[in-house]
């Protein structure tokens, strides 16, 4: 009985196979769309990935339809895509603009007037089977269908599929942070198909590669298995630990995550089942011992960073290492992080920051132990300023959305214990107490709608010069308009002064192509310019120790202010005054360094998400060498102050000199 019923099911699978080689025989060729206007681009699944891809066609104008059973998932996506679409198009789509975007529960009207259709539902064989069977069914016949698998092929997955001449992979990485796109044909695939998506992507920010045939794990993780195959292999045989094999990668090949490390964050469970499907598709030609590593790690429930322990031990909040580190802000990612100036021992301190953060400053005293940052928000009045303990814990908000509108670059001044930073469409520059008290406005450039309205009047970078007292500040003007100005004052503005009409106020620059951060340093201006070149996109510096005269005639733009250029999107920088190096953070993910005179550019890490504000924090070790250091040497000023002032009374100083210091210690105090 049991044979007789093999030989039935053995039937039954060949007659199916059959009836749906007929009918791929007697489908419908593919025809592309006479035109796109009005269509819509639909996503099936709206979830982490599927909301990225949604928003990622949406910067061009057009239509999007984002489709999910789950009403919460839709309103998540919908919330996601509110936030961040505008600063997505205006980093990766420069001329785009928004589109249209509508929320579906039901499948069938989300995919009406569609030219395409991508579904992005779980890696589960079974479920993309039967999916890709129903849409094929009801789909006009210029409408592309297209699975974002990256573990199935096209031939896989088109078991139900009769039109497989417009079924197609399209396989997203996570948009915006990582832009490619692989476009991969089955056997099938009308070339129309392939041709229009490469025509497309681009337009709308995406990065497309073409995948010529089949090839599981598609181009770039097909590679990465074979990479990460053989590093667990070199473990398991026992060859190299976790951490050697990651840091002969680093240094060889200048990875800034090693393999282990990112097993890590993808969890060793999901890696098994990847390797697991490569085993089944490449019978006999995989070595058992890199999944034997996996399995044996998942039985023990150390799945890496989402159990606190994997490969390495993640513990919640990691502190930063003993090395001198820059710790900056992701502004899509929502992420406060921190990577040595070696380009090593990057770490994630904070994420989920929905506010857009823009400023940050770390205060490093003893007893201190705070990073701050500033939260743009949505731009309508709602930004605010947060605080958190070093290591991520503990945030807290110290300044709430409606006392600030949208804060930009953020300065910390520990003598006087102030936060200092300018709110760009607000029009004003602000200063409160580290704890968000003594909130106060300095400085007023918008007062009416009209002001509010002109970018000109936005106060976006600022710094000081607390040995003189004065503040400096950059109103950038419009995006590459050429009418950035770099202007300053005394910090503290004069008794009784409004101000909204301060009458201390001077124009240092005029005409900038779009001036944005700013720092100061023995006597030189520095700020970031993310306009057009010739004299945009590029890190400045000038002269300023001359003093603070409000009549005086502004100056343009010159090469003689540019030191270092060819940056993408410069925005924040940082200073490491021992060491007499420039930290450049750009927009689309890359951060630099360079000489005080902008010589000897270098990228420390690139095209690694889309970064704003930037700080420098020596370690605690060159900290401790320091202030050793100065206590010695003003231990040594104490002991000779009576011979100082023995000599000055023995013979006298010149006047300005003996005036100037009244004891060695002095002396070295100022200095």
């Amino acid at each position: 009985m049991s044979n007789f019923r093999d030989v039935i099911f053995r039937l039954r699978r060949a007659f199916i196979s059959a009836a749906v080689e007929f009918s791929t025989l007697t489908s419908m060729p593919y025809a592309p769309p006479v035109s796109l206007e009005g269509k819509s681009f639909v996503v099936l699944g709206a979830g982490t990935l599927g909301r990225r891809i949604a928003m990622m066609w949406l910067t061009q104008g057009e239509v999007v339809h984002l489709c999910d059973p789950h009403e919460k998932a839709l309103s998540d996506a919908s919330h996601y895509i509110r936030e961040n679409l505008e600063d997505v198009i205006s980093v990766h789509v420069p001329k785009g603009k928004p589109g249209t975007l509508a929320l579906f529960q039901d499948r069938s009207e989300a995919m009406k007037n569609a030219w395409i259709v991508v579904e992005v539902v779980p890696e589960i064989l079974s479920l993309k089977i039967s999916l890709l069977g129903e849409l094929d069914a009801i789909l006009p016949d210029d409408c592309i269908l297209a699975s974002n698998s990256s573990s199935y092929t096209g031939s896989e997955m088109f078991e139900k599929v009769v039109n497989r001449e417009r079924f197609v992979n399209t396989h997203y990485y996570m948009p915006p942070q990582t832009l490619p796109v692989e476009i991969m044909p089955n056997p099938y695939t009308d070339p129309a198909v392939v041709a229009l998506l490469l025509r497309e992507s681009p337009r709308h920010g995406l990065r497309a590669y073409h995948v010529k045939k089949e090839s599981v794990g598609l181009l770039f993780n097909r590679i990465w298995a074979a990479i990460k195959r053989e590093s667990l292999y070199v473990v398991a045989e026992g060859v190299a630990g976790a951490d050697e094999v990651d840091g002969i990668m680093k240094d060889v090949l200048g990875m800034n995550r090693g393999v282990f490390e990112m097993l890590d964050g993808v969890g060793l469970d999901v890696a098994l089942d990847i390797e697991r499907h490569y085993v089944q598709v490449r019978a006999g030609q995989i070595p058992p011992e890199p999944a034997a590593l996996l399995q044996s790690m998942v039985d023990a429930g150390t799945l890496g960073v989402k159990t606190g322990k994997g490969f390495y031990d993640h513990p919640p909040h990691a502190p930063i290492a003993e090395k001198d580190h820059i710790v900056f802000l992701d502004l899509i990612k929502g992420e406060i992080r921190s990577l040595a100036i070696d380009g090593r021992e990057g770490k994630t301190l904070i994420t989920g920051l929905t506010g857009h953060p823009d400023g940050v400053q770390i205060d490093e005293r003893p007893g201190k132990g705070h990073i701050y940052w500033t939260n743009m928000g949505t731009r309508a009045n709602d930004g605010f300023l947060s605080r958190s303990n070093i290591d991520g814990s503990e945030i807290t908000t110290i300044v709430p959305p409606g006392a600030t509108h949208t804060p930009k670059q953020l300065v910390l001044d520990t003598e006087r214990e102030y936060l200092y930073w300018c709110d760009r469409e607000g029009g004003k520059i602000q200063r409160c107490k580290l704890d968000g008290s003594n909130l106060e406005t300095l400085y007023i450039s918008a007062s009416t709608a009209e002001q509010h309205k002109d970018q000109r009047t936005w106060c976006v970078g600022i710094t000081l010069d607390t040995q003189r007292g004065l503040l400096y500040w950059t109103q950038k003007g419009g995006s590459k308009a050429g009418s950035g100005r770099i202007f300053r004052a005394n910090i503290d503005p004069p008794s009784g002064s409004d101000p909204a009409n301060r009458k201390d106020v001077e124009l240092l620059f005029d005409g900038l192509p779009e001036p944005i951060d700013l720092e100061y340093h023995d006597g030189f201006l520095y700020w970031t310019d993310r306009g057009d070149p010739p004299f945009g996109n590029s890190l400045n510096h000038a002269d300023v120790s001359a003093s603070l005269a409000p009549n005086a005639k502004p100056r343009g733009p010159s090469r003689a202010l540019v030191i270092a250029e060819r940056f993408h999107e410069t925005i924040g920088l940082t200073i490491d005054p021992v060491d007499k190096k420039i930290y450049v953070a750009d927009l689309l993910g890359s951060l630099w360094v360079t000489e005080l005179d902008g010589s000897h550019k270098a990228a420390i890490l690139r095209d690694s998400g889309n970064f704003t504000g930037i700080t420098y924090l020596p370690s605690s070790k060159v900290r401790l060498t320091k202030e050793f250091f100065c206590r010695i040497l003003m231990f040594l000023c104490e002991i000779q102050d009576r011979r100082w002032r023995y000599r000055k009374i023995l013979v006298p100083a010149p006047r300005e000199q003996s005036d100037r210091f009244s004891s060695l210690s002095e002396f070295v105090n100022s200095s």
